[in-house]
């Protein structure tokens, strides 16, 4: 039982701790109003200062980009890890606990060049005496060696690599075999060597070419090749798949284009404006966009004052900004029936055709030589409308065939026929 004094003990604190909670709750009210005075007298800042924002929260709700989009260079994979082990404090000797990797380093190295390899086949022979003659063990190095030679394939093929693709001269080869590897070869070897390797994938560069004539887009290009000192040109077929094939001819007439594409050719030729692809068989043919901005890139420095130019040019590629903004809109391949291409196409032609013939009959205005060239070429600069299969630019020749044009400017071409096979089904062989 509480006693009397203590309950009235009790009585008054209660009361009292009343008295102070109903003070709080009127100090609370006052403070809220106090509060919405003052929000209520507050002015909106300025429009041009920014909000308030914590670092904290926008680098956490900034977007973390996607892996294949760092730039960092990326760690390789690893053929042996060394560990560095560590047990005990390096300054006062004490057992360390809770060891764990705290960082990586990779060395990136090559191993020490192989010495060459030299295998000996000795090949038995008996005599019988019912057959009366001498009898040899089958001997088959083939996948080894090519023909009678004594360097193996492995040889053949550096030497390929390091005269086609590095375009070493043969000197070069010849330091680059003896220094490294120890193989000691003449300069006539080399030559043969790679005289054989291109005559044994003579079957190959042939399929190359017969595959590259059964795609539906093929870009071509040629450019000029010396032989024993005397010009000549090289042929280049191209495809976004992966062929390359070239040839070496005296001419650079169109025949010899359509030789190289055959009679049977259906696809899509992609050409620059050289005359000698007018008149090419079979399938369609896509004109070089680059090459024409380019010329009308110099008809317009070159004129700079002449605004009937300046407009006429500006037409012009405002033509090539069409094609290139529909191409950018996915669409399906091949294209449908109701492709929408096929409108804008009729519509562009119209464009390119009323541009050509604004100028092809002035004789002396400086538009006129592209204006013919609009005209006469009007339905082959829009087969990339119609295809999306279909590049508006030469491209892809252009850089398949830019290796030859620097071994042309290093060597200066080669001395004979037989050379001039062996480099071109050696490129053939090396950029397919």
């Amino acid at each position: 039982m509480v006693s009397d004094e203590r309950y009235a003990a009790l009585h008054e604190q209660y009361a009292a701790l009343q008295m102070d909670y109903a003070a709080l709750r009127e100090q609370l009210a006052q403070a809220l109003q106090r509060i919405s005075d003052l929000e209520a007298k507050k002015t909106p800042p300025a429009s041009f200062v920014k909000a308030n924002t914590s670092p904290s929260t926008a680098k956490r709700d900034r977007k973390r980009r996607a892996p294949e989009q760092n730039r960092a260079r990326q760690r390789e994979t690893a053929t042996d890890t060394v560990t560095h082990q560590l047990s005990q404090c390096p300054d006062c000797g004490s057992r360390l606990g809770g060891v764990h990797v705290g960082r990586r380093r990779q060395v990136v190295d090559v191993p020490p060049p192989a010495a060459v390899v030299v295998t000996e086949h000795a090949v038995e022979k008996g005599w019988c005496s019912a057959c009366r003659k001498w009898h040899e063990a089958p001997l088959d190095l083939s996948g080894v060696v090519v023909g009678q030679r004594r360097l193996g394939v492995r040889v053949a093929a550096l030497v390929a690599h390091l005269r086609t693709t590095l375009r070493l001269p043969i000197r070069s080869i010849q330091r680059y075999l003896a220094d490294l590897h120890g193989v000691r070869v003449s300069v006539g070897e080399i030559i043969n060597l790679l005289q054989q390797v291109a005559a044994h994938g003579a079957a190959a560069v042939t399929q190359i070419r017969d595959q590259a004539r059964r795609r539906p887009v093929v870009h071509a290009d040629e450019t000029s090749w010396r032989e024993a000192g005397h010009n000549g040109y090289v042929w280049l077929l191209a495809t976004p798949e992966g062929e390359r094939y070239v040839e070496r001819h005296q001419s650079r007439a169109g025949a010899v284009a359509n030789a190289l594409l055959g009679d049977d050719f259906t696809g899509v030729l992609v050409t620059d404006f050289y005359g000698g692809y007018n008149d090419t068989p079979g399938g369609q043919h896509q004109r070089c966009w680059v090459h024409l901005l380019r010329d009308l890139h110099a008809l317009e420095e070159a004129h700079p004052a002449h605004d009937e130019t300046q407009t006429w040019v500006t037409q012009v590629k405002a033509v090539f900004a069409h094609i290139q903004t529909f191409r950018t809109t996915p669409r399906t391949t091949p294209p449908p029936a109701d492709d929408p291409a096929l409108p804008l196409a009729a519509r562009l032609r119209q464009d390119l055709r009323a541009l050509g013939a604004q100028f092809v009959q002035a004789r002396d205005h400086p538009c006129r030589p592209l204006a013919w060239r609009l005209w006469h070429f009007q339905h082959e600069l829009l087969t990339c409308v119609c295809d999306p299969r279909v590049p508006p630019d030469n491209n892809a020749a252009e850089r398949a065939i830019r290796p030859l044009v620097i071994a042309r400017k290093i060597s200066g071409g080669t001395r004979s026929a037989r050379g001039s096979q062996t480099q071109m089904r050696l490129y053939s062989l090396a950029a397919t």
